[in-house]
């Protein structure tokens, strides 16, 4: 269960954000790749292999699941053999080999990436929500999947996007309600409940950093309805948000802010002048540089 937000910032463009829930403690590997000389950066989930993040033609992609039960199970597959990859992560790696946002898009309908999908540029963001319709067998009780559905939406740049877990273009993709199911019914619950907090404070965001404090709200007494969600006992059946990732295409930039995780990156490689894309670290208060942070944190 993730959130996923996208605002118009005056003099940066379009600034993606998303809280990232697991049910267990990744290691994030922050990646450059050259394939096909195209330079990419993004986040990498060694279990699972799952990715997001922007190339260097300034076209950023950020995902929140739909086909959450799925979702839920892949950090168990990958445990279980350690050559599963997210398919998912894949085509959003495949999708930023493409040179503009018109592809990229199309990329990502033509591989059928299910999920709420915010793909972006520094002057123009879209949203994509897609998923596989699922039915249960009468005769075998084993749940089924349909045909690829997808539904696009130009966001306007006096307007923002929030989506959690559950579709809004395509109200029956994601968690739904009336199932009888008491989980199903209560991660529904939670995921209109995060959406709604983060579109009520997204309405005073002004800069990127006041879209990360957003994204951390912990107001709510019940911390699984909080959009950012924490447990003193983390396991298998509790999700919990494990970092926030930040984009911002205009300067072709990643940030990542580690909750619940372990990180993995090379300074030197991934900053280096040659570079056209660059990451920085997002502090508990303030988006940082990363020499700023090694400098207040004496190294981490």
């Amino acid at each position: 269960m993730c959130v996923v937000v996208a605002k118009y910032i005056k003099d940066l463009g379009w600034i993606g954000a998303k809280n990232r829930d697991r049910n267990y403690k990744p290691l994030i590997k922050i990646k450059q790749s050259f394939r096909d000389g195209i330079e990419r950066m993004y986040i990498y989930d060694d279990k699972t292999k799952y990715t997001e993040g922007l190339n260097e033609f300034g076209i950023a992609v950020l995902s929140a699941a739909v086909a959450v039960t799925k979702d839920e199970k892949e950090g168990a597959s990958a445990g279980a053999d350690e050559s599963f990859a997210s398919p998912d992560g894949k085509k959003v790696r495949t999708a930023l080999l493409e040179k503009t946002l018109e592809k990229v898009l199309a990329k990502c309908i033509e591989l059928e990436l299910p999920g709420n999908t915010i793909v972006f540029t520094k002057e123009k963001c879209i949203l994509l929500e897609g998923y596989f319709p699922e039915s249960i067998n009468k005769e075998t009780g084993e749940v089924e999947f349909g045909d690829y559905v997808s539904k696009t939406q130009n966001i306007k740049k006096d307007e923002f996007v929030v989506r959690t877990n559950h579709g809004v273009l395509l109200p029956d993709a994601g968690y739904q309600k009336g199932t009888g199911d008491e989980k199903i019914e209560a991660s529904r619950a939670s995921s209109e409940n995060r959406r709604a907090v983060v579109e009520k404070l997204m309405k005073g965001v002004k800069e990127p950093e006041d879209m990360i404090e957003a994204l951390s709200n912990l107001d709510n007494k019940d911390p699984q309805m909080n959009p950012l969600r924490k447990s003193e006992t983390h396991g298998k059946s509790i999700l919990v948000t494990t970092g926030q990732i930040m984009l911002n295409p205009g300067e072709l930039t990643l940030s990542y802010r580690n909750i619940w995780s372990d990180v993995e990156f090379d300074h030197n490689k991934l900053d280096h002048p040659s570079k056209k894309t660059s990451f920085e670290v997002v502090s508990s208060k303030k988006l940082l540089s990363l020499k700023e942070w090694l400098s207040e944190s004496k190294g981490y």
